[in-house]
């Protein structure tokens, strides 16, 4: 982009889809953390149902931790772990949509339940 005068002169580009601006804004604006926590927390919603008790959670390096309001729900939580560990990463391998091209996976590794 040049500026001759009072004009502001674009050059011409090729055409681009829809996907790849969306990634290049994603990229620009440094929003691929936050997408990724929605993914996430998404995911846990999806597969424990207990969003309802779900008072705090973060995803840092690979865990993802939780603190639940009911110590039953918890309970039940905690005797489930590995296998919502596993469904989560599937639900996650599983997704599409802005961010998630270029062979770019998420994946929890730990869950905390507090």
């Amino acid at each position: 982009m040049g500026k001759t005068g009072d004009f502001i002169v674009l050059k011409r580009r090729e055409p681009e889809t829809m996907d790849r601006l969306i990634e290049e804004c994603i990229r620009d604006m440094k929003l691929q953390v936050g997408l990724d926590d929605v993914r996430i927390f998404s995911a846990w919603d999806e597969v424990s149902g207990a969003s309802a008790y779900t008072m705090d959670r973060y995803f840092r390096n690979g865990t993802l931790c939780c603190s639940i309001s009911s110590s039953v729900v918890r309970s039940m939580l905690l005797a489930r772990k590995s296998q919502l560990v596993r469904q989560m990463n599937e639900v996650l391998r599983n997704a599409s949509g802005p961010g998630m091209s270029q062979g770019r996976t998420i994946e929890i590794k730990n869950l905390i339940l507090r």
